[in-house]
């Protein structure tokens, strides 16, 4: 079992690395094109409080409609891996993510673009989902450790909401080399992680020797 320090860090880089806030800076760019500045803005603050109302509930209820469903942790811990590994390669490959694929053209109002496509599928994807399902487990953190990744959640939506704000002068900084490279970067991460998740998963349901 992780110590506090380290179980925060590992929610931390888990979390930077599935919402990855400047690898969607483009996404956001485009769903907000047609807005002016100060609708931008407004569309991003209410984007990144919508996601984090849609996370919270995932984090909160998710387990439970599991256990409705008859799906164990455990397996869903192997799923939800292997989804995550599977989204880290197309970061590494530079396949993008499948949410680009679903933005068109923004829609003509800030509260239907802060809706679709920005709080979902843009940044409360399904497999921003199943890492906070996860990381909430009743079975493997307590109470506190809950609390303190929502905490953590909300830190990470805070600074995407601050490179949103900030994505003109961010985009024109680092460009779209530097989008990329960094993308690429926290895919490697999120692959390790999200090994890491199959390989307890298995080491719990097999009673095997910790890893």
């Amino acid at each position: 079992m992780l110590d506090d320090q380290n179980l925060v860090l590992n929610q931390f880089f888990t979390l930077w690395a599935m919402l990855d806030p400047l690898g969607h800076l483009p996404l956001f760019l485009g769903a907000t094109s047609e807005l002016e500045r100060k609708e931008r803005r407004r569309a991003a603050m209410l984007a990144v409080f919508f996601a984090f109302c849609i996370l919270l509930f995932f984090g909160i209820a998710g387990q439970f409609l599991l256990h409705a469903m008859g799906i164990s942790l455990i397996s869903f811990q192997i799923a939800g891996g292997i989804i995550l590994l599977l989204f880290a390669i197309s970061m590494v490959l530079g396949e993008g993510h499948s949410a680009a694929k679903s933005v068109d053209e923004p829609a003509g109002n800030t509260l239907s673009v802060a809706v679709y496509p920005l709080a979902t599928p843009i940044i409360a994807g399904p497999g921003a989902m199943l890492a906070i399902i996860i990381l909430t487990d009743n079975n493997r953190f307590t109470l506190t450790e809950q609390v303190e990744t929502f905490g953590v959640l909300a830190i990470v939506l805070s600074a995407m909401l601050v490179i949103f704000t900030l994505g003109d002068f961010i985009s024109n900084i680092i460009g779209k080399g530097g989008t990329n490279i960094l993308r690429r970067v926290m895919g490697v991460i999120l692959a390790a992680l999200s090994v890491n998740l199959i390989v307890n998963a298995l080491v719990e349901w097999l009673h095997l020797p910790a890893v």
